[in-house]
């Protein structure tokens, strides 16, 4: 029978490849010629790249071209006990994180820059297989959650609206507090009605010349003027200085008092001039010591000046004095007591911004040949139009009147520079005011302030250019007593060192505030996790260099300090990142020292509160966040009897509620609306809401939290050696001795006399007498970036986070409205 061929014919067993063989494949795999070996073992279809799409996507592209993942043993590619694996991976990236906290603790003791291996490529490497994947571009029409910063609209409920930008610090949070009922702190009883009345016609004009005569009446004599005058050169200058010593006291006050020109003084020409010489009057009574603090002096020459300003039309035909007389108006305004807002100060000096552009103060005066001495007078009256408007303007989170590409005055000529050994030139103060506000304060407008936010890196470029500047070598912002007891209780050399000791600190504060509160929100158990690590790190040392140097500054002239609000006005807001960072992370190394300068913030608000409106107001809403920090470090942190505080195993701080991730978020001038409570007309006498302050006293930490947690008095004891090096924010480290906490007036003569040298920090201790004479006195602290009352959104919202009311008038915040959707 023929052989049946339509059976399945048998192959024959593939033979394996030689050794040669293997090797040519291999190199195929190599040179992406053929498909890999785990295409291949799978048969999948592989592009032939190296590593190819398909290992790519199953996440084995280590193995990519010549591996399999074959299980058995000797190779190194096997995932036999995943779980095992995992559990590995879990433990090696929780080391990880723990290497990485200290490291950055460690970083920003010793330096203000981020260290290289804290980059954030790098910090991502820990979370091996589940590192999220690689971010496509967003669309153009998605927004980044951290830039929905509009910043704050607030409501009232008669429909009263104001806006406060993404830097606005804290004035929201104070406008919130403010509903009481209680009069103004400036008296207005002594000012006559006519005068009062024609005030009231500003910004409008009405020239009638026999009101001139009027107002003139009101002057001083001739050598209290002058006394008047020497004040405000040696106090408020500081802030606005739109006339120099040679020019006031030489041609300008002698002109108003002695004029060569009788018919000269009844023009309406000259109610300009004498509208800024009576500003200057009330700015010099305002800040005189020998007057009590808001005096009706000072609002007697303030209302005298006002109706000397609507003599003449303020918009048609401006002059040189209607933008001093403006620019004055909106200083005192901003140093002044409970009825001038801060709104009010940047309407007026952004009008005075607005005049300058109108006279063409923004042009170089050099060039219209004008005689060398007005070119002088008009150059320096223009850059400080622009640093008190930017100033302003960086305070309400607004945007300025003047911007630089419309500008080309040059500055004013230097008279205070001098040369190094080197034979550089060395700028003086008023220059490297003037230079700080062209290049920082205005980058940090445009950034902070822009509808369209910038990137984090452009962010921490400005931190850099900010920390290179340095202060003037003629300034010793931190004198001690072997300098002469003259100049360490100076009045006006603490003011000014205050301002150069601390403009850098309040200008990271700004910088970073928003990333501060954004690092709290994704990361409250452990901000240092959070990519903006480097805002935090910078915004808690920033407020303890402004908390301790404040405290410094009232050792040295407490009741001038006590006077200027300005001042005050930041040590506020750093005393509320101070206490969030021991209410929200109490478990962190950092709370210990957190803790005693929000202490030491409460002290000194405390001795303030007595003599201030304002300052009873900052006073009260941190007595509330120091009990919540109190308890919030107790319940995480029980102090050891021979160390500091050591936080539990697995204990972590809970994630803020919804309430609090608002409050935070306004904080950081995210988007939100807040409705408050209509306030009662000024004027009308009721019962206060708020307590007495015998009854919310806190001295140190002896206050109601101090009784019921009596453990503080050791926790001060056992960080009494807290160091952190902030010499390159402005504050050098002896001042970090500043740790203890005031004593109230009463026991002010109790205060340390002796220069405490410690080895390495040079530390400097109070001096005696400075604090507490009995002198009636007012607030300090804003230095130099602005002046009073509203608190930004976000401040609100740490306030709120870390579980301070309102009193009897919350704040609202309706999370399910956003602006501008």
């Amino acid at each position: 029978m023929p052989v049946d061929t339509t059976g399945k014919t048998r192959r024959a067993p593939r033979r394996p490849p030689t050794e040669e063989e293997q090797k040519e494949i291999e190199l195929k795999r190599l040179r992406g010629e053929t498909a890999c070996s785990e295409c291949r073992r799978l048969k999948l279809k592989c592009d032939k790249n190296v590593p190819c799409g398909s290992c790519i996507r199953r996440g084995c592209e280590s193995i990519c071209p010549l591996g399999n993942l074959t299980a058995g043993q000797g190779t190194r590619f096997i995932l036999a006990d995943t779980g095992q694996l995992h559990a590995k991976i879990a433990e090696m990236s929780q080391r990880i994180r723990q290497l990485e906290e200290a490291l950055a603790i460690l970083q920003g003791v010793i330096s203000s820059e981020r260290h290289p291996l804290l980059a954030t490529d790098l910090l991502s490497i820990k979370f091996a297989a589940e590192a999220p994947a690689r971010k496509t571009p967003p669309p153009a029409g998605e927004q980044d959650p951290l830039l929905d910063a509009l910043g704050t609209l607030t409501l009232t409920d008669a429909g009263e609206v104001r806006y406060f930008g993404r830097s606005a610090g804290t004035e929201t949070l104070l406008v919130a507090e403010d509903q009481s009922d209680e009069e103004d702190d400036s008296p207005s009883d002594a000012i006559p009605l006519d005068i009062l009345e024609f005030g009231n016609i500003f910004p409008q004009a009405r020239p009638n010349l026999p009101k001139l005569q009027r107002i003139r009446s009101l002057l001083p004599q001739y050598e209290h003027a002058v006394h008047l005058c020497e004040a405000y050169l040696s106090h408020a200058a500081l802030f606005f200085r739109p006339i120099k010593r040679d020019e006031l006291l030489g041609p300008f006050i002698q002109a108003i008092y002695m004029p060569e020109d009788q018919t000269e003084v009844g023009t309406g020409d000259a109610a300009h001039a004498l509208a800024v010489l009576f500003f200057v009057l009330a700015l010099g009574a305002l800040l005189d010591l020998q007057l009590t603090p808001y005096n009706a002096e000072a609002e007697r020459y303030y209302a005298a000046g006002r109706a000397a300003l609507s003599l003449r039309s303020v918009y048609d035909s401006p002059l040189f004095d209607t933008v001093r007389g403006v620019g004055l108006m909106a200083t005192y305004h901003s140093l002044a007591g409970k009825k001038y807002s801060r709104d009010s100060a940047w309407c007026l000096i952004s009008l005075a911004a607005k005049l300058a552009q109108s006279i063409g103060l923004h042009r170089d005066s050099a060039r219209w040949y004008m005689d060398a001495t007005m070119v002088q007078r008009r150059r320096t009256l223009f850059w400080e139009v622009f640093g008190a408007d930017l100033s302003h303007c960086l305070a309400m989170g607004r945007p300025p009147a003047i911007h630089l590409a419309y500008v080309d005055c040059e500055y004013p000529e230097d008279e205070e520079c001098s040369l190094t050994v080197d034979g550089l030139m060395r700028p003086g103060f008023w220059r490297s005011k003037y230079h700080f506000a062209r290049e920082i304060w205005m980058a940090m407008t445009e950034m902070t302030l822009a509808a369209k936010p910038p990137g984090y890196a452009t962010v921490l470029e400005l931190d850099r250019r900010v920390r290179e500047l340095s202060v003037p070598d003629s300034y010793k912002p931190y004198p001690t007593r072997a300098d002469g007891e003259a100049e360490y209780f100076s009045s006006s050399a603490s003011l000014r060192g205050a301002y150069a000791s601390q403009y850098r600190a309040v200008t990271m504060i700004y910088l970073h505030r928003s990333f501060f509160a954004q690092a709290m929100l994704d990361f409250p158990a452990n901000p240092l996790r959070s990519p903006f690590a480097t805002s935090f790190l910078t915004a808690y040392r920033s407020a303890s260099v402004i908390i301790k140097g404040t405290a410094y500054q009232f050792d040295r002239c407490a009741d001038m300090a006590m006077r200027v609000w300005v001042l005050l006005h930041q040590t506020f807001s750093a005393a509320v990142i101070a206490g969030t960072v021991v209410t929200l992370s109490p478990q962190s190394n950092m709370a210990p020292s957190a803790l005693l300068d929000l202490g030491l913030a409460v002290d000194l608000f405390e001795r303030t509160a007595k003599h201030s409106h304002r300052g009873k107001l900052a006073f009260t809403v941190l007595l509330k966040l120091k009990e919540r920090a109190v308890r919030a470090y107790t319940q995480v942190a029980p102090l050891s009897p021979t160390a500091g505080p050591t936080p539990p195993k697995g204990t972590a701080a809970a994630p803020p509620d919804g309430a609090a991730a608002d409050e935070l978020a306004i904080f950081g001038g995210q988007t939100r609306l807040l409705a408050l409570k209509q306030k009662s007309k000024r004027g009308t006498k009721s019962a206060s809401t708020s307590p007495p302050l015998a009854s919310m006293g806190v001295t140190g930490y002896s206050s109601a939290a101090g009784d019921e947690f009596p453990w503080l008095d050791d926790l001060v004891a056992a960080n009494s050696d807290i160091r952190m090096d902030d010499t390159t924010m402005g504050l050098p480290p002896d001042v970090y001795s500043l740790l203890s906490m005031y004593p109230p007036d009463a026991e002010a003569a109790a205060m340390p006399t002796q220069f405490d040298a410690l080895t390495e920090m040079g530390m400097l201790p109070l001096a005696e007498g400075a604090a507490g004479d009995g002198r009636p006195t007012n607030a300090m602290v804003d230095l130099g970036l602005t002046n009073e009352s509203r608190m930004d959104a976000r401040w609100l919202a740490f306030i709120e986070q870390c579980g301070v009311t309102l009193g009897e008038s919350p704040v609202q915040i309706d999370d399910t409205i956003s602006l501008f959707d």
